[in-house]
């Protein structure tokens, strides 16, 4: 495993030796493990068979089947990641200093805190523990908090970010909630250490445009909240809500391809790469047409070097879709030593997310072999 500089040396550093010209907000905070749950996958065909989503709207979407967990909880799924991450990275769970749970969708009872479930059965219970709920953008929040949080402080050892989601609800309809998207379950987790590690979080940021708040609420009131009312959550409608009325931004599209191009751009500088050192890219596991236009066109990359093949296969799995596309792509062996993993990522809000992950070793756990389907 590859071990970061010394503690007194890097700690506080703002700027690479080597680099002067560009900060390093991440320095030596490693990945030591990945974990995921994926449950199994149910063919996109079946959803048409049924009605639950128009076929030509499947046709064009290019997704071939979507993960679906049944009666599992999120937060076991969580948990089942969480282990495998902990067991890849070596470490027993009293080591963690924080642990957090990122949540897209409803996690459980009301007034219950998912994030207790998953220290009491990964045994993690001396760790500060939150949950972080950022919509499908919350993995980059919470890898940010953390590696702020392993930086604060030479007793912090390390963390735990994990995410869990089951969108099997009467609230939402699952083929069908958002142009373009299909939402799918799953769960994930990663390790971050000061210590040792077989990638490095370079760089990571975001950014919000609040003006956009509006997108994705919909014409019902404030209070009282929507899970207490009749109705389902439809993102299509309410963007359509919002474009035709006042609250819509008069800049329109062009200000969030601005904001992304600079953000990709900052957090580019800050890794010291340019877009020619970058291998795979992740974006939100949407449409073809999605993830090309918002993704890999603005980056002026080829879709090959996407992960929408993986992403095809398994819907938007709500937080999850960069982490379980990091680790499937090393389990399969297609990103190795030296090569770099762009994580790009949306969120209502609307936030907009960036971060660049250099492989420095391949993980003991990597069987080079490509990953198979379910």
């Amino acid at each position: 495993m590859a071990h970061a500089q010394p503690f007194s040396d890097s700690f506080f550093t703002l700027r690479d030796r080597e680099n002067p010209g560009w900060a390093m907000k991440t320095r030596d905070v490693l990945i030591s493990g990945l974990g995921a749950f994926l449950p199994e996958r149910v063919p996109i065909g079946w959803a048409v068979e049924r009605g639950l989503i128009d076929r030509s709207a499947a046709e064009e979407y290019g997704i071939t089947s979507v993960a679906v967990a049944g009666d599992i909880p999120a937060p076991e799924m969580a948990v089942r990641a969480c282990r495998q991450a902990l067991e890849r990275a070596g470490r027993h769970p009293s080591s963690l200093s924080l642990l957090l749970y990122v949540s897209v969708w409803y996690q459980g009872p009301h007034g219950w805190c998912p994030q207790y479930y998953v220290q009491r059965h990964t045994g993690a219970g001396q760790a500060t523990a939150a949950e972080v709920r950022q919509g499908c953008m919350g993995m980059f929040s919470a890898l940010e908090l953390a590696a702020a949080h392993l930086m604060a402080s030479a007793e912090h050892e390390a963390a735990l970010v994990t995410s869990g989601d089951n969108f099997t609800s009467d609230l939402l309809e699952r083929w069908r909630f958002s142009p373009h998207f299909v939402m799918g379950d799953a769960g994930s987790a990663v390790v971050l250490s000061r210590r040792t590690g077989f990638a490095r979080l370079r760089s990571i940021n975001a950014i919000t445009l609040p003006e956009y708040e509006a997108m994705h609420r919909g014409p019902e009131p404030l209070f009282p909240p929507g899970a207490g009312l009749p109705g389902k959550l439809d993102y299509g409608d309410s963007k359509h809500r919002w474009l035709d009325g006042p609250d819509r931004d008069p800049a329109g599209p062009l200000k969030l391809v601005a904001a992304q191009d600079e953000l990709i751009s900052r957090t580019l500088d800050e890794a010291g790469i340019t877009m020619d050192d970058i291998s795979r890219v992740a974006y939100a596991n949407g449409s073809r047409e999605r993830v090309e236009g918002r993704a890999m066109i603005p980056l002026g990359l080829p879709m090959s070097l996407s992960t929408w093949e993986q992403g095809r296969t398994v819907g938007h799995i709500g937080a999850s879709d960069q982490m379980v596309a990091l680790e499937q792509l090393l389990l399969s062996g297609e990103l190795r030593r030296g090569d770099h993993f762009l994580m790009l990522g949306v969120g209502p809000g609307l936030n907009i997310a960036c971060a660049v992950i250099e492989i420095i070793e391949t993980p003991h756990w990597s069987s080079g072999r490509p990953v198979t389907a379910a």
